[in-house]
């Protein structure tokens, strides 16, 4: 069974769960969204972190240690991004931060 943790609606209908385990390879941060019928891939390169309020200037290793957090921060804008596309994949880009 996998862990996950409670997200913000997608819609009326869905409720998407971010799963626990959250990767950091060097490059980007990993972490899967569950919703009804699909599983979504979603990553965040460290460009995107770096556009993060307090994460702007964060090595590596700080990127390792807090990539829940990031997600955590990062969680309603993965979900309105999902929102948008049918794809099994989404990447969160900088830009994407805009307005938050």
């Amino acid at each position: 069974m996998t862990n996950s943790t409670r997200s913000a609606n997608l819609n009326d209908d869905a409720l998407v769960l971010f799963e626990n385990d959250v990767q950091w390879d060097g490059k980007c941060i990993t972490v899967w969204a569950l919703l009804p019928g699909r599983r979504v891939k979603c990553v965040i390169p460290r460009a995107t972190v770096h556009a993060i309020p307090l994460f702007d200037d964060a090595i590596t290793r700080e990127i390792d240690r807090d990539r829940k957090e990031i997600v955590d921060r990062l969680r309603s804008i993965l979900v309105a991004k999902i929102a948008t596309t049918k794809s099994h994949t989404v990447e969160l880009h900088p830009h994407d931060l805009s307005g938050s």
